[in-house]
């Protein structure tokens, strides 16, 4: 469809000969223009683009339910133009991306909306230990949230 999707193993291997890596994450569940604005705004701070797209556990532990399945989402994200690789990904009682940053080792960690410091970024001390700048407030002012559209949604319904 797009970029290509591939497991944290596959991308580990090609890692070496990517250049300057930037990666974000998120469950983008339903994915809205805060996110969109997000990933395609960390595209300029590297020559590779790799979006890490939390599991649906992770959604579930969050908001009860996943809306869309893990792969629908990868499929979604695949199709921006900015995106080179996209990681499903799921760590069993871990809400962080923690593990996907050391073996993604990337130069440059992206976050938006409400994440803007080691209190709101669980992910900031690996960033520090793996040597990964992060970038905070890219993307659009946090004016959308999916837990919300889903909440609405549900009420008209």
């Amino acid at each position: 469809m797009g970029a290509r999707i591939v497991g944290l193993d596959e991308f580990g291997a090609l890692r070496s000969g990517l250049g300057r890596v930037v990666m974000t994450s998120g469950g983008f569940d339903p994915i809205h223009p805060g996110h969109i604005s997000c990933i395609l705004e960390s595209a300029q701070y590297g020559d590779v683009l790799v979006v890490v797209v939390n599991g649906d556990g992770f959604l579930r532990a969050k908001k009860g339910k996943a809306f869309q399945d893990l792969r629908t989402r990868c499929l979604i994200v695949s199709a921006l133009r900015e995106v080179d690789f996209v990681v499903p990904f799921e760590v069993e009682d871990d809400s962080t991306v923690n593990t996907a940053l050391e073996v993604i080792r990337p130069d440059v960690f992206t976050k938006g909306g409400d994440r803007i410091d080691a209190m709101t970024i669980p992910e900031w001390d690996v960033c520090q230990q793996i040597g990964a700048r992060v970038v905070t407030g890219v993307g659009l002012p946090k004016e959308w949230s999916s837990t919300d559209l889903l909440q609405s949604w549900n009420e008209a319904t």
